[in-house]
């Protein structure tokens, strides 16, 4: 077992580079909408297209959070790594709505049980007294390739098509599997204790239905909607107000994102959280607006600065709040539907952002994210006034 104070743990460490390897099979879908059209898919199964995938992602939380453990963890993990390299050579062939939603959600199917095993043997294995840090860090291995998957793409397979992109991408899970069965094999040698029973369907809904989590749990989605829609729709936005390289504008947010999570790690574990998630929010907000004000491509650049620090700070602020206030139990469960608000955001994001622009170009769905952050802003308050955060959720 790891020392009860350690973070840097080879298998904290192991995790975080398959979660970076897992997000990468995300990130370079940042194009999807792009080809899609190219396709000749309509405007209006774009999103649903991108989201499905989220979509699926969502159901399995769902549907097997009660089951996943660190008994089945790792096998579940390499389930999913070789379930994202199929998909790799699927999107080779999907040209058709049947065909891309197939693999869309296969795609989804793997992302869950990667990240999912990844997060429930990282909760086993962080000390409690370091959450905030070991999350801030977990989640810097996410961004990474939010900032650097576009920039490579864009300069190495601009002039390709991009399903190979997606393809040779894939081909990256082939080093997570081989961490995957090392640390399985570790696990196995050293006699670790059984894992106590799963908490169970009726426990979960309870559980997911107090206010301290379901609260936690709808910012969550929140924040992720509003990072989803810029993510997925900056390109076009950028390609209309004829700004190049959207990928300087993801670099230079995810930079900010980093360097948050980096030089302020420890802050997570003694800052009241609230206040970061409220704060996180107001500067999202402001950014959105900037970028939506912008007829310079220097104007964005500016604007994806602010929108960096402001969700730099979201994330690891949230994880850390949800890991402290769940009973001993439900930490694993929770920290997991954590992840499966996330992925609601994922669904909605490009849902809600391709509505928007569709009704009001591409501005709107900026407009959309500040309003969206404006709501987010009063759940914060709520949950500051009553205390919510000061104490342990109720079983």
């Amino acid at each position: 077992m790891h020392s009860p104070s350690r973070l840097f743990t080879f298998d904290f460490l192991a995790l975080c580079l398959i979660i970076f390897l897992t997000y990468c099979n995300t990130t370079v879908f940042y194009s999807l909408d792009v080809h899609l059209g190219m396709l000749g898919i309509d405007q209006q199964w774009r999103g649903f297209l991108i989201g499905s995938s989220a979509l699926a992602t969502i159901a399995s939380f769902l549907l097997y959070s009660p089951f996943m453990s660190t008994r089945n963890a790792v096998r579940n993990a390499c389930l999913g790594a070789v379930t994202l390299m199929l998909c790799g050579t699927g999107y080779l062939e999907a040209a058709g709505i049947t065909a891309l939603l197939a693999v869309r959600v296969a795609t989804g199917v793997g992302v869950y049980l990667l990240s999912a095993s990844c997060m429930t043997l990282l909760v086993d294995r962080i000390p409690p007294e370091r959450s905030g840090q070991a999350f801030g860090l977990y989640s810097v291995a996410i961004l990474l390739p939010y900032s650097i998957v576009p920039a490579v793409f864009d300069g190495f397979f601009s002039h390709v098509a991009f399903t190979h992109g997606y393809f040779a991408m894939s081909l990256f899970l082939a080093p997570a599997l081989g961490l995957l069965l090392y640390i399985g094999a570790k696990r196995r040698s050293g006699h670790a204790p059984l894992p106590p029973a799963s908490p169970g369907y009726g426990a979960m809904l309870r559980d997911m239905a107090t206010p301290p989590v379901g609260l936690l749990l709808l910012l969550t989605t929140l924040y992720i909607t509003v990072f989803a829609s810029v993510f997925f729709l900056a390109k076009g936005f950028f390609q209309e107000r004829a700004f190049p390289h959207v990928g300087l504008f993801f670099a230079i947010q995810m930079a900010c994102m980093i360097g948050v999570r980096v030089l302020a790690s420890r802050v997570f574990d003694r800052a009241r959280k609230t206040r970061l998630i409220a704060l996180s929010f107001a500067l999202t907000a402001v950014s959105c607006a900037m970028t939506a004000l912008a007829f310079e491509q220097w104007q964005a650049l500016i604007s994806a600065v602010v929108m960096g620090v402001g969700m730099g700070l979201g994330t690891p602020a949230m994880n850390s709040l949800m890991f402290t206030i769940s009973e001993p139990r439900f930490k694993g469960m929770n920290t997991n539907l954590m992840t499966m608000a996330q992925q609601m955001g994922y669904f909605a994001g490009p849902m809600l952002g391709s509505l928007a622009v569709h009704r009001l170009g591409y501005a709107g769905f900026l407009a959309l994210d500040v309003a969206l952050c404006c709501a987010a802003l009063g759940i914060c308050a709520v949950y500051a006034r009553r205390g919510l955060d000061q104490s342990g959720t109720p079983s």
